[in-house]
């Protein structure tokens, strides 16, 4: 039946292929090649991508940074102010060139909120005035530590946020190559419907020619009135005009087709006739389930939840009393060589306590907690909202996949009867013993059948894969819908 399908669309197909690749694609073969190949399955990399690089900077947040700084050199001549004992200024001129390297190790403390940093400096002076020395200052080893006392602790709320918004990155990038899938399987249909008008409307002119021819000899006999033979004429000028008009939505529908699947403009798709949609047995307490575990709304829900805590929380530590702790302890040392800059290393400490205390900001700090508080109850709000919006849309999923084999059923069967009844009904008018209008109605009840059939085909296909998009489950093989992620 397929093959026969194929030899029909390649005969639909050739008037207006003659110097193009002509190539057979069935639905599974257009799924997979939007997957791989369309611009919407690019967009959708490109954000999983993004997800991972920002899942991977939250990461190395959390690692000891490693960094190297330095002046290599520092060239400075300039005059300078210089305060006398009596009181007076007196200009005195700087010449100098100076290079300084700096190794710096940062640890951020999550628990805290602080970070620890080991440093180690060296410098180095000439002066190219007076005597032309050079000196040299090390820091051999120093310790920072520094740490605010009264904070949100960004980091911490990080660890909550990021591996969750990855999860769902991840997720829905699943979601997005199932929703490639239901585009594909659109412009799929699209053209198939379009080829099968083309062979709707080609039949039809030629039955219409065919009738008209038989309707002048029978109204030369005198046995149809000149209205009949006017209508025929009617219907063979309509079917004329409704076949251009299909040809040129075929192109159409082609060039859409064609485009989506990456294929340049000297391929003529020619689709297959695909089968039913696969039958599987689904209730919604099963799909509910899957879909609470699989999609990403799951996820989604828990960052937005998050972020909304966290919004007062800073809303909060920022509203008063502030306070900072800053810690040093090290050795340093100086002198003319290199290497005695190592020697006779003295103690470097220091420590500083920094706070900032508002005394009049006219309600600022608290009307910032009330809007972050608002924000979250908003926020709040909006998912239970979301959620039973998230279980309606499971729930109708679910409805209208169940509906789709008995559908399915009643338009095939539909479509047989109509063909029948066509066939009898012109067999019928040739022996004149129906009238025209009679004929006409078999004929667009026929049409009309077999377009539902595709119709039907195509929403049973859409629903199956929409129920696939929302518990990002495969149905047939019974496990869940993991792509492969791409090594960045």
């Amino acid at each position: 039946m397929k093959g026969l399908f194929v030899w029909w669309c390649l005969l639909i197909v050739l008037p207006v292929a003659a110097q193009q690749e002509q190539k057979v694609v069935s639905l599974g073969e257009a799924i997979r090649l939007a997957r791989e190949q369309s611009l919407d399955a690019m967009v959708a990399k490109s954000q999983l991508r993004s997800a991972y690089w920002q899942y991977r900077n939250y990461r190395a947040d959390l690692l000891p940074n490693v960094t190297l700084t330095g002046t290599l050199p520092s060239f400075n001549r300039t005059l300078s102010s210089y305060l006398k004992e009596d009181g007076t200024y007196k200009y005195i001129s700087s010449n100098s060139i100076s290079e300084q390297l700096a190794l710096s190790v940062t640890q951020n403390i999550p628990l805290t909120g602080g970070a620890l940093s080991l440093q180690s400096q060296v410098e180095r002076v000439d002066q190219l005035d007076g005597d032309k020395t050079t000196e040299y200052m090390s820091v051999p080893f120093n310790v920072i530590f520094s740490q605010p006392l009264i904070t949100a602790n960004p980091l911490k709320w990080s660890m909550k946020i990021e591996p969750e918004k990855y999860k769902q990155a991840q997720q829905q990038f699943a979601v997005n190559m199932e929703n490639v899938a239901i585009q594909a399987i659109s412009y799929y249909f699209d053209l198939l419907l379009a080829m099968i008008n083309v062979d709707i409307d080609r039949q039809n002119l030629k039955n219409s020619e065919k009738l008209m021819q038989i309707a002048r000899g029978k109204r030369e006999r005198g046995l149809i009135s000149d209205n009949d033979l006017l209508q025929l004429k009617l219907n063979y000028l309509n079917a004329s005009s409704s076949l251009i008009q299909t040809e040129q939505a075929y192109e159409q529908k082609m060039f859409a087709l064609r485009n989506y699947l990456g294929y340049n403009e000297r391929v003529v798709i020619i689709p297959d006739m695909p089968e039913e949609c696969p039958e599987v047995e689904v209730t919604f307490k099963q799909v509910m389930e899957l879909a609470n575990r699989n999609n990403p709304f799951r996820y989604d829900v828990v960052c937005r939840m998050l972020q909304a805590r966290q919004q007062v929380a800073q809303a909060k530590a920022g509203r008063g009393f502030k306070a900072d702790v800053y810690a040093s302890i090290g050795f340093t040392g100086s002198d003319k060589s290199f290497k005695e800059t190592y020697r006779n290393l003295r103690n470097r400490e220091a420590v500083s306590l920094g706070i900032s205390i508002p005394i009049l900001n006219w309600g600022k700090g608290r009307g910032q907690v009330e809007l972050a508080c608002s924000q979250a109850e908003i926020t709040r709000v909006q998912v239970e909202k979301e959620t039973l919006n998230f279980e309606q849309n499971v729930m109708t999923a679910v409805k209208q996949y169940q509906e789709q084999n008995r559908l399915n059923e009643i338009v095939r069967l539909a479509d047989t009867v109509a063909r029948k009844r066509y066939k009898t009904a012109y067999e019928t008018f040739v022996l004149g013993q129906i009238s025209v209008l009679d004929l006409n109605a078999a004929q667009t009840e026929q049409d009309n059948a077999r377009r539902t059939y595709v119709s039907q085909l195509y929403s049973s296909w859409v629903y199956f894969y929409t129920l696939r998009g929302l518990t990002l489950y495969d149905f047939e093989k019974r496990e869940d819908i993991i792509y492969q992620q791409e090594k960045y």
